[in-house]
């Protein structure tokens, strides 16, 4: 076998190329599921693979070309609509460092070659996380994370693309070292406010940066050392927690009065999650779901009887449903059970069954980076304990956790055989599992499920009525599921806070009951009932000095006009205005330069005829 990136000889069983460090596997030209290498058919879809093809030449100079389909649909259907908007982005700039001494040293053709293979692995990292790249530096490149599409998670997902590529490339450049290129990359970010320009048929893409946006990141990029990734503060501030830094201190920047702070991004994080960074910090309060906390705690009773009981936990972003999953589970704590979690990622829909390889290896205590030996011999004691037979089950479980020699390859069937294989295996070890004590499975997140994980979870469901298994599904309002109505399924609609509790909640946060008048109407009318933007918006009120404590009570301290929407607000909230139907989104867009509150009349008479969509009293 060839990698599919650079088309060295691969050994039987490794997992990653020796020579460039790519993860060896292909992608389905059906559905885009990742499938490792050596595989003759997809384990999402069916579909028949072939071998590995060499890399097509690309032409950087036009976008289509290196810009996968997906992508490039997403990007052409918010066209409209995105065009000459702000939009917060975090940036991303890679180069070379030293190439001008590298190309003296080379043919110039294998000067083509190491940058073209070089910008392969940038290209396929920044498009993997839905990043765009705005332009091609000859020897790096300029991303964008956030725009045109936008995402609630912009910068996260920049900081996952740079360290992706920095791993990429650590094993290119080993490859380059032997042949006497000493060989290494610069990458630097930023977060700031960038203009939308015109984006044509053919992807080029136009922009117009804010204040030092770009300038910002450039500079990052300059400073980091060979073989680093140097953010900024504003980058830094919206991912703390998510991932691992070292503060640089402080650095003179062109067109700056004042010295800012940087850090060297060094890793991943330990968590991964919104809620679990909460957790680091300090969470508030729980408030407003008492009842729906009850009905949870009622049905897990009722499923450690032996009948089974699954609740869906329904509520648009911000508002609580990963916070009511960890009080419930801090509430059964103490029982004698087994709780396993799974989350879908919005960048992993491609990678088949996802969250359910989240709880194989909670189950089995697998740990991230384990040896192939060791995950077989956990997962082999695992069932000795369930007490399941290994030979029907052992070859699955190992495929699904990407253990090499697993045993399927030896196993004749059909695809769909082999996909009922799968999802019979690991019904069997959930429900053997439940024998011994009862057993929790909580699905988060299922706007951004995979097929195959969507299809054991409707298994899963059809199996527990007299099991003792309590299934768990969170989910956005826009997600439908497929599995209809079960007397023993329940849904859990988390609503917004009302202002009593909303500022019970303020008051937990500010540590006070003593707080003036206008700021409550203020934080009232700005959050509208989301815990996250109340969280948020309190923060940045603070950070920015815009409250202060006058004797005993919180008050206003600067006019509210000086303050813009915090980050990681605005990220939400455009990242849901995006997925508007475009007549929608030009009411909204119109609407909000008026006032809160606006009558059909006025929006009409403003846009004309296309407000008919809109209902006769509009609020944005």
């Amino acid at each position: 076998m060839k990698c599919p990136k650079c088309q060295a000889a691969v050994r039987e069983g490794v997992k990653f190329c020796e020579e460039c460090g790519a993860k060896l596997e292909l992608t389905c030209p059906g559905c885009g599921a990742a499938i490792p290498l050596g595989k003759r058919f997809c384990g999402e879809c069916g579909k028949v693979v072939g071998e590995p093809q060499p890399p097509p030449a690309i032409d950087y100079s036009q976008p289509l070309s290196y810009t996968p389909k997906h992508l490039a649909d997403k990007i052409l259907a918010v066209r409209p609509s995105v065009e000459g908007e702000r939009k917060q982005v975090t940036v991303l700039f890679a180069d070379v460092k030293d190439f001008t001494s590298i190309s003296e040293k080379l043919d110039p053709e294998d000067v083509h070659k190491l940058i073209s293979e070089c910008l392969v692995f940038l290209t396929e990292e920044i498009h993997h996380y839905e990043g765009t790249i705005a332009q091609f530096l000859g020897d790096g490149v300029m991303a964008l994370f956030g725009a045109p599409i936008a995402h609630e998670d912009a910068p996260q997902r920049a900081l996952y693309a740079a360290l992706a590529i920095r791993d990429r490339l650590r094993g290119y450049a080993a490859k380059l070292k032997k042949d006497g290129i000493e060989f290494s990359m610069r990458i630097g970010l930023n977060t700031g406010l960038v203009v939308v320009g015109k984006i044509g048929d053919d992807l080029t893409m136009e922009y117009t940066a804010m204040g030092d946006t770009v300038n910002l990141a450039s500079r990052m990029e300059t400073m980091a050392q060979p073989g680093t990734i140097q953010v900024a503060e504003n980058t830094y501030r919206l991912t703390e927690g998510y991932f691992d830094f070292k503060p640089l201190g402080e650095i003179e920047v062109k067109g700056k009065k004042e010295p800012v702070k940087s850090y060297e991004l060094l890793d991943v994080g330990r968590v991964r999650t919104r809620l679990r960074v909460s957790e680091m910090r300090g969470l508030t309060p729980f408030v407003g779901r008492e009842r729906e906390l009850e009905l949870l705690l009622d049905g897990f009773e009722r499923a450690k009887s032996g009948r089974g009981q699954a609740f869906s936990i329904v509520g648009e972003a911000g508002v609580g449903k990963s916070r009511l999953l960890y009080e419930f589970r801090s509430a059964i704590a103490r029982e004698n059970i087994t709780f396993l979690e799974g989350r879908c990622l919005a960048y992993s829909r491609g990678e088949a069954y996802h969250p359910v390889i989240d709880m194989l290896k909670s189950n089995f205590n697998i740990m991230e980076g384990e040896k192939d030996h060791n995950i077989r011999d956990k997962v082999k004691a695992g069932l000795k304990a369930l007490g399941v037979d290994e030979t029907h089950t052992l070859p699955y479980l190992l495929e699904l956790l990407s253990v090499r020699d697993s045993g399927i390859d030896a196993i004749s069937m059909s695809p769909e055989a082999r996909k009922d294989r799968i999802l019979e295996t690991l019904k069997r070890i959930a429900l053997k599992g439940s024998e011994i004590r009862p057993l929790v499975m909580a699905f988060e997140d299922l706007q951004w499920l995979d097929k195959g994980s969507e299809e054991l979870a409707k298994y899963m469901l059809d199996s527990i009525p007299a099991a003792r298994v309590l299934l768990i599904f969170t989910y956005r309002p826009d997600y439908v599921h497929t599995w209809g109505g079960r007397s023993y399924h329940s849904q859990v609609t988390l609503n917004r806070l009302s202002n009593r509790e909303s500022l019970a909640m303020v008051t937990n946060l500010l540590g006070t009951e003593n707080i003036d008048g206008k700021l409550e109407e203020l934080i009232l009318e700005k959050t509208e009932g989301i815990p996250f933007f109340i969280e948020e918006f309190l923060k940045s009120l603070k950070d920015l000095g815009m409250i202060e404590r006058k004797d005993v009570v919180y008050c206003l301290a600067k006019d509210i006009a000086d303050m813009a929407i915090p980050s990681t607000i605005q990220d939400v909230i455009m990242a849901r205005v995006d997925s508007l139907p475009d007549a929608a989104k030009a009411v909204l867009q119109t609407g909000s330069v008026i006032e809160r509150e606006f009558s059909y009349g006025l929006i009409k008479r403003v846009m004309g005829s296309r407000s008919r969509n809109c209902s006769p009293t509009c609020r944005r």
